[in-house]
């Protein structure tokens, strides 16, 4: 091939290529030695032609600055405010392991719930500490010499939350309650809040701006609705919604019945997250659907509270879920019956049992069992890469569990007795 011939193909196909340099709207140049002429081209293209002389094309690109102002992830000026009094109260039934209780007002027959969306900083974990390593037997631990060398990982994330947590406190009311939700954004842009899968009037739906005006930075809103169901249900944002509930912003709702037909001794909420977060980095990648974080209620193993239950406890379970992934939730030792969704109430008829659940983004599920089987069990998202932090390590060898994982610990009424199956003759006897 001649050098000639060489250089029409290559000049040909680096004009081709340069129609996909698009973003920031950057220019391509190629230099042909000492060029003798210059040709502009659309999509601010430039090629730099030398007739018959022979030389190298280099492109080189240059990206002009951002058309749009990036949004810190807190303003240098911005005040904090610290926790509600009504945070740590608790005024429900329900448990949401590793962030506080939320507590209301009344304002004669109606709730008054105070929520502040505001940056935050959430250790997601520590691996140094452990709060399940406590309950595993010395003896079936495995010598730290037959481990992959692990430096314990130190996680955190500057996110955003509802009153200093994320995901926010767990919000509590019965069937037939009003309630009034004060709402005060203390982060650098605007926002508002979507009532996930709760029936209400349009103009309460969160959903800006088409049913309200944002709530600008330094504003309060408040939201007031009757309910006239019952279920778990979410709240989350409900403006610039691929960035804010990625930031952190949302909770879960709990409805209960006026009466429950079982009456339920534990009650957990447990919200599924994800993050993507670069090594070294404590600031959340939003242009990446490759997550590598993995938490129950905004932790990471081995850092999330276990489930404490006593034997004969009627035990339910609530998973809530916002983001992107969807999640099987596996237990061990138990098959346990779905009861709910963001919907309500599961008929008898229609209830399914299994030991596996899967949460999908934007539903709920409402799981409940009788812990008749006292010991350890392990509680879990069912995807490998879930249950670690970071993703996996290269090689990989034995790694310690991270991710979406922590364990029901059943305490037995009684300790020395032999096992016995609910179905078996000697139960039956």
């Amino acid at each position: 091939m001649s050098i000639a011939l060489f250089i029409f193909i290559l000049c040909n196909t680096l004009m081709l290529n340069a129609q996909f340099f698009t973003h920031n709207n950057p220019s391509v140049e190629l230099f042909l030695g000492n060029s003798v002429e210059k040709k502009l081209l659309p999509e601010n293209i430039t090629i730099f032609w030398l007739g018959s002389q022979t030389a190298l094309a280099i492109p080189q690109i240059k990206s002009r600055k951002p058309q749009h102002p990036i949004i810190p992830w807190k303003k240098p000026s911005e005040k904090i405010s610290p926790p509600s009094f009504l945070m740590g109260k608790q005024m429900g039934v329900v448990q949401t392991p590793g962030v506080p209780p939320l507590g209301y007002e009344l304002d004669g027959n109606v709730k008054v719930f105070r929520l502040v969306a505001q940056p935050i900083e959430r250790l997601l974990v520590d691996e140094s500490q452990s709060t399940f390593a406590y309950l595993i037997p010395e003896k079936n631990k495995v010598p730290h010499k037959n481990k992959t060398h692990h430096t314990p990982r130190y996680q955190k994330v500057k996110c955003w939350g509802y009153n200093g947590s994320t995901p926010g406190p767990t919000i509590e009311a019965i069937e037939g309650d009003r309630v009034r939700i004060i709402v005060k954004n203390e982060l650098p842009e605007p926002t508002s809040i979507h009532w996930h899968g709760i029936e209400l009037p349009n103009d309460q739906d969160g959903a800006a701006p088409e049913t309200q005006r944002a709530i600008m930075p330094g504003e309060e809103y408040t939201y007031e609705f009757t309910l006239y169901q019952s279920g778990t249900v979410m709240y989350h944002s409900g403006f610039n919604v691929m960035r804010q509930d990625h930031m952190g912003l949302n909770g879960t709702f709990v409805i209960h019945p006026k009466k429950y037909e079982t009456p339920i001794d534990k009650d957990f909420v447990i919200m599924l997250q994800q993050w993507a977060i670069l090594p070294g980095n404590e600031y959340i990648n939003l242009i990446t659907m490759d997550f590598n974080w993995f938490t129950f209620n905004g932790q990471a193993a081995p850092n999330i509270p276990v489930l404490t239950v006593n034997q004969g406890d009627r035990v339910s379970i609530r998973f809530s879920n916002i983001i992107m992934d969807s999640h099987p939730i596996h237990i061990h030792g138990y098959i346990w019956t779905q009861v709910g969704t963001e919907g309500g109430p599961i008929s008898p008829s229609a209830q399914i049992k299994g030991s596996t659940i899967l949460v999908s983004a934007g539903n709920t599920r409402d799981v409940e069992f009788t812990a008749w089987n006292p010991g350890i069990w392990r509680l879990h998202c069912h995807k490998l890469h879930h249950i670690v932090n970071a993703h996996a390590e290269v090689p990989m060898g034995y790694m310690e569990h991270g991710g979406m994982f922590t364990l029901l610990h059943v305490i037995p009424k009684r300790t020395h007795e032999p096992w016995v199956h609910p179905q078996s003759k000697e139960a039956q006897s």
